[in-house]
């Protein structure tokens, strides 16, 4: 361990350690500004995020090659009976 009197800060540091130091009124007012701040900036994505439009112009969505999700371009043609 390093001796205090190495370092004089270090005294005046160990001496005010422990429960004799409080955080006070700064320490608050710091902790409130920032979750104000946090507040705003939060209200002000999501205002921004609503505003974002899914699909973009010239954007084609994803195909799936799912069989269950017939293509919706044409309808289905009628069933032709053979011999008619």
């Amino acid at each position: 361990m390093i001796p205090a009197a190495a370092f004089p800060a270090a005294g005046v540091l160990l001496a005010k350690s422990g429960e004799a130091v409080k955080s006070g009124p700064w320490g608050l007012a710091i902790i409130l500004v920032l979750c104000v701040a946090c507040y705003f900036l939060f209200k002000s994505m999501s205002k921004h995020l609503r505003r974002v439009r899914e699909d973009f112009p010239g954007q084609e969505r994803p195909r799936t090659d799912d069989p269950a999700d017939p293509p919706r371009e044409k309808p289905p043609a009628p069933p032709v009976e053979p011999g008619s």
